[in-house]
């Protein structure tokens, strides 16, 4: 089992053959992994969304696709910038995964 944790208590979870999307501890979107289609990073920084109060982000998203016709919205998380080989590692198992199964 390889887990990435994101930004916003949110996470990845490669087990086996599911792929779990993770909010609060909690599945909350799982996918055969022969539904899932190539991941990737992305830089996306967060810009001062909250006025004064909000602060600048720098972070990455770390997205996966999910065949024709689907968001990837379900398989999206936000990792931070200094994260970014973490994020990348993973995904990289992955799409291995992902083209072996």
């Amino acid at each position: 089992m390889q887990k990435l944790e994101g930004s916003d208590d949110r996470a990845m979870v490669l087990d086996g053959n599911q792929f779990q999307v993770l909010r609060y501890g909690t599945v909350e979107n799982q996918y055969p992994i022969s539904e899932l289609g190539h991941g990737e990073v992305t830089r996306d920084d967060k810009g001062k969304t909250l006025g004064v109060f909000g602060k600048a982000e720098e972070r990455v998203r770390v997205q996966f696709s999910k065949g024709e016709g689907y968001s990837s919205l379900g398989t999206t998380i936000w990792v931070p910038l200094e994260r970014q080989d973490e994020a990348e590692s993973f995904v990289a198992d992955v799409n291995n995964a992902v083209e072996s199964a």
